[in-house]
């Protein structure tokens, strides 16, 4: 019986620390705060493809932050370069953005990941931070980088009928 007093207790005492964030919340004119999509830009495009280390960085520049993403499973090498290179990125963006400091370093890395079969591709979004205390939102310019294995496509001989490449 304890164990269900103490649940039922941090239940509680849980419940009332919510009501009490909300009613000094309102009181001091907070509102939740939302990230959601800018209505006044464009929805986001397809990805470039970068070969470049400082191309890359010229496309994030001004950025306000950036999501990553990658294949599934990937181990070894290959998670090392690229848990690499998203760090480098993430130090970057929250140190000064000065491209000349990293830029050697991020084509090294973009360089080995194209050797083992990788492509980099980024686009831009822009989103609102809607809610808080400003009546205006910010907007927010994130630049989404993708990582993913290239895929050999074959290429038709001479006078191969389209479709029918092998």
């Amino acid at each position: 019986m304890r164990a269900r007093d103490a649940v039922g207790q941090a239940a509680e005492m849980e419940q009332l620390y919510e009501s009490w964030v909300a009613a000094f919340s309102e009181s001091a004119g907070f509102r939740p705060a939302l990230v959601v999509p800018d209505p006044a830009r464009a929805a986001p495009g397809g990805y470039r493809f970068f070969t470049t280390g400082s191309a890359l960085l010229r496309f994030a520049d001004g950025l306000t932050g950036f999501s990553s993403s990658w294949p599934e499973g990937l181990g070894g090498e290959s998670a090392d370069l690229v848990s690499a290179l998203f760090g480098i990125l993430r130090h970057w963006l929250n140190a000064s953005g000065d491209q000349c400091a990293i830029q050697a370093e991020i084509d090294d890395h973009m360089k080995k990941l194209a050797r083992g079969g990788f492509v980099v591709g980024a686009r831009e979004r822009f989103l609102l931070l809607a809610g808080g205390t400003d009546a205006r939102p910010p907007s927010w310019r994130i630049v989404d980088i993708k990582i993913q294995a290239a895929v050999q496509a074959p290429l038709p001989s001479a006078g191969t009928p389209p479709g029918l490449a092998r």
